[in-house]
């Protein structure tokens, strides 16, 4: 069973009822769910996640002191902190993980200032791209299992759903990475004989094609150890498909020259096959970029470097 079922289950088993019993003024005030760091957010998570900061446990989000004040947070800190410290063969983590704690009681402001810089939902594009592409992932993960208020998922809903503006400019960022790495220095480093600056290379060109295509898909990478698994659920691409098997096969050092090539024309079949997008007929990709670049309806945006939001 996955991290995310476990977390609704031991809500609906403990946690619920204890608000309901203890705290009942603030019942549809508060958010609950599983949301942020950790692979059971991401739904990636498998027997290997639990040998370390793997828990029973939610997240409970309250609004601000204004609302409910810094007592009431505190009691339910301590109420939170004495449901069952086992549940399905799990037990609680005596110490909070080395990035802080994953679970308990957080205030919606302050979750989302640690997590993205920014206390509430992004108000405009200089909010988005000064958050990395792997928080704002994590700002839209998990699950919500009660917000009444709303005010939490509106925040995560406005982090899932980019405008087309930021999509268009980090992926003609990314498309110029890849033809920077792939198309461009591979070569050279090679050329100069220097075949460690061409390994790293490689792996950059891989790392801006998996992003190129999650956000071909309109969605931000997350954490640079699940961008294979998020290439293959949220863009729906096999580990045979000849994308995957390309991007593996570079970072096998196995024909890489030509497997840059494969994993380019599938970047830019993608593209071509999203009427949102419509790119210019070129087969480069800095003409596709420019192209994209030049659909931004902000023109501040539009006019920053092409690299500008990566």
């Amino acid at each position: 069973m996955k991290g995310i079922e476990i977390s609704k289950l031991y809500w609906e088993n403990f946690g619920k009822e204890m608000i309901k019993n203890q705290f009942p003024d603030i019942f549809d005030l508060i958010a609950v769910g599983l949301v942020g760091s950790g692979s059971e957010c991401y739904g990636y998570d498998d027997e290997l996640s639990r040998d370390h900061d793997f828990e029973p446990g939610f997240c409970i989000f309250l609004p601000g002191e204004d609302i409910i004040d810094r007592h009431t947070e505190f009691m339910l800190e301590r109420a939170y902190s004495s449901l069952p410290r086992e549940f399905m063969g799990l037990c609680k983590n005596k110490e909070n993980p080395a990035g802080g704690k994953r679970n308990g009681v957080f205030r919606t402001a302050d979750f989302y200032l640690a997590l993205t810089g920014i206390p509430h939902e992004p108000q405009n594009w200089r909010d988005r791209l000064s958050v990395p592409d792997h928080a704002a992932f994590e700002a839209s993960d998990g699950k919500v299992f009660h917000d009444n208020l709303g005010d939490f998922s509106k925040i995560r809903s406005a982090w899932s759903n980019p405008p087309q503006d930021i999509r268009l400019k980090k992926l003609c960022g990314f498309l110029i990475l890849m033809s920077q790495t792939g198309e461009y220095n591979y070569n050279r480093c090679l050329m100069r004989g220097e075949t460690d600056a061409a390994a790293l290379t490689a792996a950059e060109f891989v790392n801006a094609c998996i992003s190129a295509a999650l956000w071909v898909n309109g969605r931000p990478a997350p954490y640079y150890k699940w961008k294979f698994r998020a290439l293959k659920d949220i863009c729906g691409i096999s580990d045979d498909s000849p994308l995957c098997s390309a991007l593996k096969n570079i970072l096998s050092a196995a024909n890489v020259k030509d497997n840059i090539s494969v994993a380019c024309s599938e970047i830019i079949s993608m593209i071509r096959k999203k009427p949102d997008l419509l790119p210019c007929r070129a087969n480069d990709l800095q003409s596709i970029a420019i192209s994209l670049n030049e659909q931004i309806k902000d023109p501040d945006l539009r006019n920053l470097s092409l690299l500008a939001a990566v």
